[in-house]
């Protein structure tokens, strides 16, 4: 079974905040032979409200779920409230549930809200499949770590003698030095005296991407147990930022591949990616980017920010701040011979005449134009479909509504993004909400756009979401009717 990053692997439901729950699911077996499902519920903590009193702040998420086989039958069902109290810094929260399930596909349904803010709810599914268990020696699903340690304790988070932290998001951070992995090897009772050795490679791109050599390779024997864990840390200073996959293998003397899991990783790494530019070669001598100038590469850098990938981002700030010419260049020069291979200077210039016009109509006293909200948003995504400017209306502020029929990249139709200028000053739009996947969702949108009228707002003034009809009030219908 092979495992995807976390944003592919749920189906949301129901989003109506920028409340975030990460669930995360692996599957092993009771000795080598009963299947269960271990659960992570991980709270992000910036994202939940918290209460602050005299000697910490306390936050509480209650999250309901249960297990449902395909005959409709509910395998596992709990209610509970998980808790974290904090004295300075925000931290997350981690509850993990593990739910015995025979071979077969089931739905996990999730429901949570904050308990600090009731209207805060969210609502996901994801897949969940155990397999029968196979003649030979197998593997559990693998686990990517933020954190293990040795542990004499009993608890939840302690499995194999370690107390583990899952890693948040499959993302492995420039802080981590290394990737950290828990699986189990099993094997029938006749197999035990049969040397095995268990493998464990990295690769380029998600699983789905041919595999090429490995990024770099570990082998290990395995002991004769029936049930073995498997902690085991790879180093990652010198990987580069990207797209990994990396499998666990059992293979036998002649290098056969009996057992074979897969997950899929994201790494940020600037300081890698750095001094892997300074070493790559690929007649970078003889190309255009030779003739950008040290003057020039602030502009063309940051103009580059919003099509960045999101695991990039960090090395194209380190480029920003530094003054490694041949580095910026080189950068400049990976990502469009990346994207169009047979001519990306003109891919680059075609760019970076937009980029400039962008920077001229939405130029800022606080930088670059597309340094702004809506010429971030141009840049990544293109032109609107259309453009709905208001600032006639006497209860709000001058607003934007840009709609966008066929959302490039997100396979997105009907989008749509509200800017508004609450301090009045020339082309100081914010983004204030917006239907687009990964963009800036704000439900209480209405009562934000409309805060000089506070008395109009419909339910509770405190937790509404939207204010009262007016012919002074008409962003909700310009936004979701036109």
């Amino acid at each position: 079974m092979q495992k995807k990053v976390v944003f592919l692997g749920f189906l949301l439901i129901h989003f109506l905040s920028a409340f975030a729950i990460e669930v995360e699911v692996s599957v092993f077996k009771f000795q080598a032979n009963s299947p269960y499902a271990e659960v992570y519920f991980r709270v992000n903590g910036q994202s939940v409200k918290w209460n602050q009193n005299a000697l910490a702040k306390e936050a509480a998420v209650e999250i309901l779920y249960f297990v449902k086989g395909k005959d409709d039958k509910i395998h596992a069902y709990d209610k509970f409230v998980l808790t974290r109290t904090v004295v300075d810094s925000i931290a997350d929260f981690i509850a993990v549930k593990r739910i015995g399930l025979p071979a077969g596909e089931y739905t996990l349904r999730m429901e949570a809200f904050d308990k600090n803010n009731p209207e805060d709810k969210l609502e996901l599914e994801k897949i969940i499949r155990t397999e029968p268990l196979p003649d030979g020696p197998s593997l559990s699903d693998i686990m990517l770590l933020a954190t293990f340690e040795k542990s004499g304790e009993q608890g939840d988070m302690v499995k194999g003698g370690y107390l583990m932290e899952p890693l948040a998001y499959s993302f492995v951070p420039p802080s981590m030095t290394a990737i950290n992995i828990y699986s189990e090897a099993y094997r029938p009772a006749r197999d035990t005296a049969t040397e095995f050795f268990l493998k464990v490679s990295l690769y380029e791109g998600f699983g789905l991407a041919p595999e090429k050599s490995p990024v770099f390779s570990k082998v290990r024997k395995l002991s004769g147990a029936l049930t073995e864990p498997v902690f085991m840390s790879l180093p990652a200073t010198s990987v580069k930022s990207g797209d990994f996959h990396l499998t666990v293998s059992i293979i036998d003397k002649q290098k056969n591949v009996i057992a074979e899991r897969k997950t899929d990783l994201i790494r940020s790494n600037p300081q890698g990616d750095i001094a892997w530019l300074e070493q790559y070669n690929d007649s970078q001598e003889n190309s255009f980017v030779q003739n950008l100038k040290a003057a020039d590469m602030d502009f063309i850098l940051k103009a580059h920010l919003p099509i960045t990938p999101q695991n990039q981002v960090s090395t194209l700030g380190e480029l920003i701040r530094s003054d490694r010419l041949a580095s910026q260049r080189q950068f400049i020069f990976r990502f469009w011979k990346t994207r169009y291979n047979e001519n990306p200077e003109a891919a680059f210039n075609k760019y970076m005449e937009v980029a400039k016009a962008v920077n001229k109509q939405f130029q800022t006293n606080a930088g670059y134009g597309f340094q702004s909200d809506r010429g971030h948003i141009f840049l990544k995504y293109g032109k609107p479909t259309n453009v709905l400017t208001i600032d006639t209306e006497l209860d709000a502020p001058p607003y934007e509504i840009w709609y966008y029929f066929q959302m490039p990249g997100t396979n997105q139709t009907n989008v749509r993004f509200l800017f508004y200028n609450p301090s009045l000053v020339h082309n100081d739009f914010k983004l204030l909400h917006s239907t687009c996947l990964g963009e800036r969702s704000y439900p209480a949108w209405e009562t934000e756009l409309y805060k000089s009228v506070p008395l109009e707002r419909l339910g509770n003034t405190v937790d509404a979401t939207q204010v009262g009809d007016n012919r002074n009030r008409n962003a909700r219908k310009y936004f979701n009717e036109f």
